[in-house]
Formats: structure tokens, C-alpha cells, sequence
């Protein structure tokens, strides 16, 4: 390998220590060379003490943002980056041995601005997935089709060079959750390429229980969900809002399953039609306590 920048990661991390030392012990065992490399970690909590005997490599750095919110603390850390290629991941991420070299081998090429690198789902059991389980495998962190359809990443996987930063600026620090997409396309606007690494790969875990389900989609859905009640329009929207997610949600989706998801059982797109279902069924309550000034899920 001829072509050698040096290279940041970044990754934004909330109570989760156990989950981050495995993060950066695949990031310590990076096949690219340890002096062009170097792994900003943000503590999104700074009063949450890092644990006793946490020892973190040479090259890494961990550091406070008290803003409230992945993207706050993903600026927080390109303040920081020194490199000429930034990389983002998650505290809750397994990156391949190669993953810093491959996404370096795609710019050397020298026409890749952007690049959404390929998630693998790992469980807890490959052979008995549970009802969660299925429905990740079918509707999560398909990076390939971000590419195609939404032009975008998710930041759980994604390099970009550093100067696109300085062009378009950083992420929406008041979002809680869709600022992934929000920023790629604003790079879009500007003519930034993007670009899909198969072989840029890192392992997350899928969600498995309906508790680590629910607690992300209402993050989720509170970090995305506006209300705007200032006029009729605003006030129609939202009253419309409802019955709209029950088709997209229950009847869209479902239908989608069974006639185009080959790789599951009928017994399996049950289950997941049955998650749909309960997906709808958890953000209905939660659209009403938002709408009366309920503090929106962390």
C-alpha cells in the first residue's frame, strides 16, 4: 500500500463500556499501520466515570461533550480529527481486521469521496433468530440499498475525506436521530460521491429482545417526529399522521414481506409482520406524549 493518509475515527459512545472494549480491541488489531491512524472516542455523558482499569491504546483518545446527542458528539470529535480521511463508527460496532485499509485501498483510487461500508448482522444464535432478530435481518443496515435509494449512510459505517466536512459543514447537533441522511444529502447537493464498500465491513449486533427494540424506535421516532401545530396545515399533517403510519408501517411493509422476502419461512414473516405490528402499536402512545410535551426518549 503506497497511498498512506492518515486516517480518524470517531465514535460517539453512551453508557457502554462493555460493548466499546470490544470496539476498540478490533480497532487496536487494524491491519493499517498504527502511527497513520488515530480513534477519537466521545463520551456523550462526561459524569459517567470511564471504569477502573479501562486502558485505552496510544493512539486513541477519549474525550467529554455534554451536548445531549450522537451527532453533538460526532462534532465534538471531528473538532479533533487530524486526518485526512474520517471514519465513523459506533461504540456497539465490531470493525473487520481490514477495515481501515480497505476504505483507504477504495480512495486511493481517487475518484471516492464518500463511502458506506457493508454491515453484517451477528445474533445471539444464527439458527434460532428471535422474532426481533428476523426483523432486523430483513429491514436493518442495508447499506447497499442506503446507497441506491436514499443516496446516504449511516454513520455506523461510513468514510468520508475530511475536507467534504469543511465544504458542507458537520452534522445537525440539535438532531437526535436521521442526521445520517440529513448530511449526506446535503454532501449530495454539493456533488460529493458516495460510494458502497463491500469489503469495508464491520459486525453489529442485532437487537433480540422487544425491550432493545423498543427503546431504540421510540429514540428513534422522538429524535425524527416534528410537530408543527401553527397552522391548519401543520394541524392536518398530524392528524393524518397516524392513520399514515398504519399503512406504511402494518400494511405496506407486511405486504412487501410476503410477496418480495424470499429468505424466510412463511412461520418467519409472521413473526416479523407481527413486529410491524407491534412497531405501530408502541408509537401511537408515544406520538400523544410527544404531542403534549412528553421529554423525548434517550
Amino acid at each position: 500500500m503506497t497511498y498512506q493518509p492518515f486516517v480518524s475515527i470517531i465514535i460517539p459512545t453512551y453508557h457502554d463500556w462493555a460493548r466499546l472494549a470490544l470496539c476498540i480491541q478490533a480497532l487496536h488489531h487494524q491491519t493499517y499501520p498504527k502511527d497513520r491512524f488515530e480513534v477519537i472516542i466521545i463520551n456523550n455523558d462526561p459524569g459517567d466515570q470511564v471504569p477502573e482499569g479501562y486502558a485505552l491504546p496510544d493512539n486513541f483518545k477519549l474525550i467529554g461533550e455534554g451536548k445531549p446527542g450522537s451527532y453533538a458528539a460526532r462534532n465534538a470529535g471531528l473538532a479533533l480529527a487530524r486526518g485526512e480521511v474520517v471514519g465513523f463508527t459506533d461504540s456497539d460496532c465490531i470493525p473487520h481486521q481490514n477495515w481501515i485499509e480497505s476504505a483507504v485501498d477504495m480512495f486511493s483510487t481517487g475518484n471516492v469521496d464518500r463511502i458506506a461500508g457493508k454491515i453484517e448482522l451477528i445474533y445471539a444464535d444464527e439458527k434460532a433468530k428471535t422474532w426481533v432478530e428476523l426483523y432486523e435481518s430483513i429491514y436493518s443496515f442495508n447499506q447497499k440499498r442506503a446507497v441506491e435509494v436514499l443516496k446516504a449512510s449511516v454513520t455506523a459505517n461510513l468514510f468520508a475525506k475530511k475536507e467534504l466536512f469543511e465544504k458542507v459543514g458537520g452534522f445537525d447537533s440539535d438532531k437526535k436521530s436521521g442526521e445520517d441522511i440529513g448530511w449526506n444529502r446535503r454532501a449530495n447537493a454539493y456533488g460529493f460521491n458516495l460510494i458502497y464498500g463491500d469489503k469495508v465491513i464491520i459486525n453489529h449486533p442485532a437487537r433480540s429482545t422487544f425491550k432493545e427494540f423498543r427503546n431504540q424506535k421510540l429514540r428513534e421516532f422522538g429524535g425524527k417526529k416534528e410537530f408543527r401545530l401553527r397552522n391548519a396545515k401543520g394541524i392536518v399533517k398530524n392528524l393524518l399522521f397516524l392513520p399514515y403510519l398504519f399503512y406504511k408501517i402494518v400494511i405496506h411493509k407486511t405486504i412487501g414481506l410476503f410477496s418480495q422476502t424470499k429468505q424466510l419461512s412463511v412461520v418467519e414473516k409472521v413473526k416479523v409482520a407481527g413486529v410491524n405490528l407491534y412497531l405501530y402499536l408502541i408509537i401511537v402512545p408515544e406520538f400523544f406524549r410527544l404531542l403534549f410535551g412528553g421529554k423525548r426518549v434517550r
